[in-house]
């Protein structure tokens, strides 16, 4: 345990309540030995208690030392009066990019905007905008009003927050820094620890950044990887390097909201195998402004989950977890997590052995992580008052590479490592929609079954049934039948859609019939519609298909392609067989073929018009019957009734 700080002042109440003791225990003498036990044991308890507390209120607490006691009853919701932790005399500065609201502008010249173009290449974000904002810019609050009236304990453990990162642009990687600093009270911060991944740009191995944390006094602290180890291992071996009670995580590319570790670390003084998790917004990647993260319930909260390709979703916050809630915003319980931002006490995170070692690089750790808390005895909870930005990469980033000690695919590698350690009888859902993953040779699992077996964890099928009980509504385990298939002919044009092969952010075509690169499709149980590769399309589901849908943006846009993210929105299509007609439900609007540009616009509907009726080859009246109940409904994701 670390020695907590006691200053003169505080040394000398010490010997006077130890001077105290030993009048007590005097006093105690005459009694049988029994009664002096008891009572020796409950006044070194008091006294114990009344020491520590004079000694943290000059130091910091650790949260072995904090009474879960102390907590009890907290957080309390006042809401005439502002919470205890709450931020006074907020007021937001003018500048570049101040409070994260308004976009910052740059000038439109070419040079600039090949600068900016260059950045985001090297990056994934544009650093020439970043730079052009201050250092301790105030960021945006986009927490409900209700987390603003939550008054929390006093006793509350210091946390060390850990950043990892592999050759990180600068001004987002210091910014990062400062606004932990800025925005957590001193006494909350252990430390921040900062694990340089193996960076080789001059900013970071140049000394400039070892310069610079200098003016916090040993607050930061700096280390090297001797070599690239990936974000996996890397964040195992800032646990190592920190010595706070409780470790939080976050991304080299964030920005904390106000008052935003106090509802984050409250929860564990409870019980120090809860894991809380923040809400995260998004900055983006050009203007600096930030976002609520969309999807979820009405308001934005949803929980953490996966497909069974085990690749990350979000579903909506369901009324069972609500009724579990004492507040609307109160923290509630989530499968999964997504895994850059999260915290956890350094004694339960090393009881379960950090992360999987053979773990390579990204990919699957945040299951894994997920799966481990919650089948090993612990818990973990998505805190709506807790938020924090987070810029997500931007398109025409090239990346980071892979270290050349990484061989072959690690992410299937890791994948498969995650299933065969966690998912015991569930696998077999993994490898029907992956079967390829079946020749994967997942590595040496010894230890982290040794790890499974030690902590006596539950089963995956109990997680399922207690926990990710929802999940499979919204991911069914067999995969449904799909809505429709095949070619799409519109009526009007005689013209067939053509997904020639498009990516993210290229728009919908047409071509002819007869001379199509890309012309079969499948309007899946997501009630999205992707792109089918070859000319047998007849058992295809929805997992063969590319992962790129058809997205609308609203009336008079072409439609267009993104990822597929299943989440309904953008891109939820309803195909009605009596008017042949796509209606995108968000916008309420019909597809609609333009000859002449050959394209596909949203435009308001017209039974009338036949540019506006299309034929798919073949479909599924049933499907589509049970699609259509519900014809306009864009905020949740699609009604998957599937299973009884």
């Amino acid at each position: 345990m670390r020695t907590v700080r006691i200053h003169v002042k505080s040394v000398i109440k010490l010997a006077v309540i130890f001077g105290c003791f030993g009048g007590i225990m005097f006093a105690m003498w005459p009694k049988t030995t029994e009664e002096f036990i008891r009572e020796t044991e409950n006044s070194y308890k008091n006294l114990k208690q009344r020491a520590f507390e004079i000694a943290a209120s000059d130091g910091k607490l650790r949260l072995e030392d904090i009474d879960p006691n102390s907590a009890n009853g907290f957080p309390k919701l006042t809401k005439d009066e502002i919470g205890n932790y709450e931020p006074k005399d907020w007021k937001v500065p003018a500048g570049p990019g101040e409070g994260g609201v308004e976009p910052l502008k740059l000038d439109d010249s070419t040079e600039m905007q090949k600068k900016q173009k260059d950045a985001i290449n090297e990056y994934g974000f544009n650093m020439v905008a970043s730079d052009a904002i201050s250092l301790d810019r105030y960021p945006a609050d986009l927490r409900h009003e209700e987390c603003k009236h939550y008054q929390y304990p006093e006793s509350l453990p210091a946390s060390s927050v850990i950043f990892v990162f592999h050759n990180e642009g600068w001004s987002t990687l210091v910014r990062s820094i400062h606004s932990v600093i800025n925005y957590t009270p001193p006494e909350l911060l252990e430390e921040v620890v900062l694990i340089d991944d193996g960076s080789n740009k001059e900013h970071i191995t140049g000394g400039r950044l070892e310069e610079h944390i200098k003016q916090w006094n040993g607050l930061v602290k700096l280390y090297r990887n001797d070599r690239r180890e990936g974000l996996i291992r890397a964040r195992s071996i800032g646990a190592r390097k920190a010595v706070g009670s409780v470790l939080i995580y976050l991304d080299a590319h964030c920005e904390v909201e106000p008052n935003w570790i106090v509802p984050l670390v409250e929860p564990m003084v409870h019980d120090y195998r809860i894991c809380t998790v923040p809400m995260v917004d998004a900055i983006d990647g050009a203007t600096y402004v930030f976002t609520p993260q969309a999807g979820g319930d009405e308001n934005n909260f949803a929980r953490g989950a996966w497909d069974w390709d085990l690749l990350w979703k979000r579903i909506p916050l369901n009324d069972r977890e609500r009724a579990r809630q004492e507040h609307m915003t109160s923290p509630y319980r989530s499968p999964a997590m997504a895994g850059g931002l999260f915290a956890i006490s350094r004694k339960f995170f090393f009881e379960l052995g950090l992360y999987d070692e053979g773990l390579d690089i990204w990919g699957g750790e945040n299951f894994e992580i997920s799966y481990k808390i919650w089948m090993c005895h612990g818990q973990m909870l998505f805190v709506p008052c807790s938020r924090v930005g987070h810029i997500y990469r931007m398109k025409g980033w090239r990346g980071n590479g892979t270290p050349s000690y990484v061989k072959g695919n690690f992410v299937d590698r890791n994948y498969v490592r995650v299933v065969e350690v966690w998912w015991d009888e569930y696998s077999k859902y993994f490898y029907e929609r992956k079967p390829n993953a079946k020749h994967v040779d997942p590595g040496d699992l010894t230890e982290v079954k040794a790890v499974r077996e030690r902590l006596q964890c539950k089963s995956f099928d109990w997680f399922m049934k207690e926990i990710g009980y929802d999940l499979p509504k919204h991911f069914p385990l067999v995969e449904p039948s799909n809505a429709a298939r095949g070619h799409i002919t519109n009526v009007g044009t005689n013209l067939c859609v053509d997904g020639h092969h498009a990516g993210q952010g290229d728009q919908l075509a047409l071509s002819e019939c007869a001379s199509v690169r890309e012309g079969q499709w499948m309007l899946t149980w997501h009630e999205d519609i992707r792109p089918l590769s070859g000319s047998n399309v007849e058992n295809k589901k929805a997992s063969d298909a590319r992962k790129v849908c058809w997205d609308g943006t609203g009336v008079g846009n072409p439609i267009g392609f993104w990822e597929c993210h299943t989440q309904g929105g953008n891109q939820l299509f309803k195909y009605v067989p009596d008017k042949k007609q796509f209606i995108h439900s968000p916008s309420r609007a019909c597809a609609t073929a333009h000859e002449e540009q050959k394209k596909v616009y949203l435009k308001a509907c017209d039974d009338s018009n036949d540019n506006q009726k299309w034929w798919w080859d073949k479909q599924d009246d049933a499907t589509l019957a049970r699609q259509n109940k519900d014809m306009m409904n864009h905020i949740d994701p699609p009604e998957l009734d599937y299973l009884s």
